[in-house]
């Protein structure tokens, strides 16, 4: 899998984080101002009505929200452990291992095949569970 490009320090990089996003089934905003960081960009992606914010770092994306179950984490971490990274640990220790049974709300996704893979597990748990 390839992973995403290097942004940080560089300038007008926002049309290229809405197309990550867009390939991974993300909704993206356009914030008014750029957020602080090691990526200045003001496009952040959100899945609506799911908690779930994603902001461009470096190499790769920062998800947060309100936690998947263990059960869907631990699915998610079997196929894309390596590139999902739980709580962005670089050992990805695997999600009940890492939270104790508790939900995950913390990734550093460094793919798109990842990013996608992320996202599409919480439309599924929105989707069972009727948000």
């Amino acid at each position: 899998m390839v992973g995403f490009k290097n942004y940080a320090g560089i300038l007008d990089i926002d049309n290229e984080l809405v197309e990550e996003l867009e390939l991974a089934g993300i909704e993206y905003y356009k914030l008014p101002i750029p957020c602080s960081g090691e990526v200045s960009t003001r496009i952040i992606g959100e899945i609506t009505g799911s908690g779930w914010r994603f902001s461009r770092a470096w190499t790769y994306w920062v998800a947060e929200g309100p936690g998947i179950p263990p059960y869907d984490a631990e699915k998610l971490h079997k196929k894309y452990g390596k590139v999902v990274r739980v709580a962005g640990h670089c050992g990805s220790p695997s999600p009940i291992e890492w939270y104790g049974g508790f939900g995950c709300g913390s990734y550093h996704v460094d793919t798109l095949g990842g990013l996608k893979a992320l996202a599409d597990t919480i439309k599924e748990i929105m989707a069972r569970n009727k948000r």
